[in-house]
């Protein structure tokens, strides 16, 4: 993925300019904490999605590390449209900031004297939101909140994620589905799930163990709005089975039909509600007021 643009403590720089030291404990032990967001171009301008509930959950997920960027959420956001200003509003790009500790310093101890970095990237989003997916129960149990709190972006928790995703491609599949401890559907590598049976929407609630996503809770609000019914309830690996139809959600992902399980075959891309859920999303993306 190549980089259009960096914003880096305060300016916009060249992406080699805000690299942390190869001796930084952000680098050898995922001691940071980031997150994304989508910036869709009309050809105008950009619409930043939900961009303040992004930045806040980076803010508040860093402070709760001790990450606590020197930079408050409108001064954020503004570095957000300072980025964007340089970039061609006919397309659409993948927002990451990312608060961090790039000097030298190895240890977990002595740590609060460490300045905290921030930087933001811009990188061109492919966007593929009809291609269907194929995908599988991971072998990788999903990380549970009592060992590392999952509402958090934080780093290091994200190889949970790059292990289910790359045994699923090991496999032949484009992703994985993990469980929590107790055996129940949890998420896929970096995205909610959801499941339609009859008119009604599924998806597991949220148990501490669930990634509480931005675009989730816009899919539940898009849900309200249509009158779709949607539950949050516990799931397990026998509901993929009668399910007629599943999606995942994320910011980069955006939503993407499910057309097979392990196997199974699921009519996703044709199912109605899937569709009048991907229409609203997709009239969403293209607006600038729409449910920020």
């Amino acid at each position: 993925m190549e980089i259009s643009a960096c914003w880096h403590n305060g300016r916009v720089v060249d992406s080699d300019a805000a690299s942390p030291s190869i001796a930084s404990m952000s680098l050898h032990m995922g001691l940071a904490v980031f997150d994304g967001m989508m910036a869709y171009g009309n050809g105008a301008a950009f619409h930043v999605l939900r961009k303040r509930k992004h930045v806040e959950r980076l803010v508040s997920g860093a402070s709760n590390l001790g990450f606590a960027p020197r930079y408050s959420v409108d001064e954020i956001s503004e570095a957000i449209d300072a980025l964007l200003e340089g970039l061609d509003p006919h397309e659409t790009y993948y927002i990451r900031p990312i608060a961090y500790r790039g000097s030298q310093h190895l240890w977990l101890t002595e740590i609060d004297d460490v300045p905290v970095d921030l930087a933001i990237i811009a990188a061109p989003a492919v966007r593929n939101v009809d291609a269907g997916l194929r995908m599988q129960v991971s072998r990788y149990q999903r990380v549970s909140s009592a060992a590392m709190p999952v509402q958090w972006k934080t780093a290091g928790s994200y190889v949970n994620s790059y292990l289910c995703r790359q045994t699923a491609a090991a496999d032949g599949y484009d992703d994985g589905i993990m469980l929590d401890d107790r055996g129940r559907l949890a998420e896929a590598s970096a995205a909610n799930l959801f499941l339609i049976r009859g008119e009604t929407v599924l998806t597991p609630a949220l148990n501490g163990d669930v990634f509480p996503g931005i675009t989730r809770g816009l899919v539940l609000d898009l849900a309200d709005t249509l009158g779709v019914e949607l539950v949050e309830q516990a799931l397990y690996p026998s509901d993929l089975t009668t399910a007629d139809a599943a999606f995942i959600g994320s910011t980069l992902l955006e939503m993407r039909p499910i057309d097979e399980v392990g196997g199974v075959r699921l009519n996703s891309s044709e199912n109605v509600s899937w569709s009048r859920l991907k229409s609203a999303f997709r009239d969403v993306t293209a607006s600038p007021s729409g449910m920020v």
